[in-house]
């Protein structure tokens, strides 16, 4: 085999790839077609997503998908929110429940041997980032000086049954390419979904909230009973 013909077939195989690289690369930044109309700046979302703090009743799990070429699922953790008390939940293993209504807080975990272990506290004003939705951060978009963001609107299309906006943030002092989206309703400000760059934008963390609006009872949110548990601290 001559050398012109083994470079032209090295030739052919790098444009393959690269052809291979860009399409996926298209299909992971690809967010659906969007509508560009009703541009809003970012004083305007934080004041929309200051609106989905006080929402009172949904469930969301943040499922994670971490995707390199493929998929791989991640961890899946439940909250339950009503009324201002939060239950959140791990393979069906209550984690934590908080009432913000008389700031107590109760915390939960096992060893090994079985023993059951709690604590309950109060929940200081410090100890909740107040860029929050109930456990949700969106301080990327709303403490600028912080994290040295910038910011774009990118538009607005139907997500889940839902009329979301899409937003984008990333370090000024970096590329944009490595950046964060969050899906926003328009009509609640709850964050629906964030979706992180990374690696110049070829690895992607895709972060489904997975909400359900207005489907939380009393029974989901009421206090647990200890009953059977250890309890370590009390304040």
């Amino acid at each position: 085999m001559n050398t012109k013909r083994i470079l032209k077939i090295v030739a052919i195989i790098v444009i393959v790839i690269v052809i291979l690289l860009i399409t996926y690369f298209i299909i992971m930044h690809f967010n659906g077609f969007l509508n560009k109309n009703d541009v809003m700046n970012r004083a305007e979302v934080i004041e929309l997503l200051e609106k989905g703090k006080e929402y009172p009743n949904y469930y969301y799990s943040s499922s994670d998908k971490l995707i390199i070429f493929f998929t791989i699922d991640k961890n899946k953790t439940e909250y339950y929110i009503k009324d201002n008390i939060v239950k959140c939940v791990n393979n069906d293993e209550l984690l934590s429940w908080k009432d913000y209504n008389n700031n107590e807080v109760i915390e939960i975990w096992s060893r090994d041997n079985g023993q059951k272990y709690a604590s309950i506290n109060t929940l200081e004003k410090d100890d909740e980032n107040i860029s929050s939705q109930m456990g949700y951060d969106y301080s990327l978009i709303s403490e600028e000086e912080t994290f040295n963001t910038d910011f774009e609107y990118m538009g607005s299309r139907e997500y889940e049954g839902r009329n979301v906006i899409l937003v984008k943030v990333w370090n000024k002092d970096n590329l944009k390419i490595n950046s964060t989206i969050f899906y926003i309703d328009k009509d609640t400000g709850l964050i629906m979904r964030r979706i992180d760059y990374t690696m110049m934008g070829f690895i992607k963390v895709d972060s489904n909230r997975n909400v359900k609006f207005d489907s939380v009872t009393d029974n989901d949110v009421q206090r647990p009973n200890l009953d059977g548990y250890e309890i370590l601290e009390s304040k």
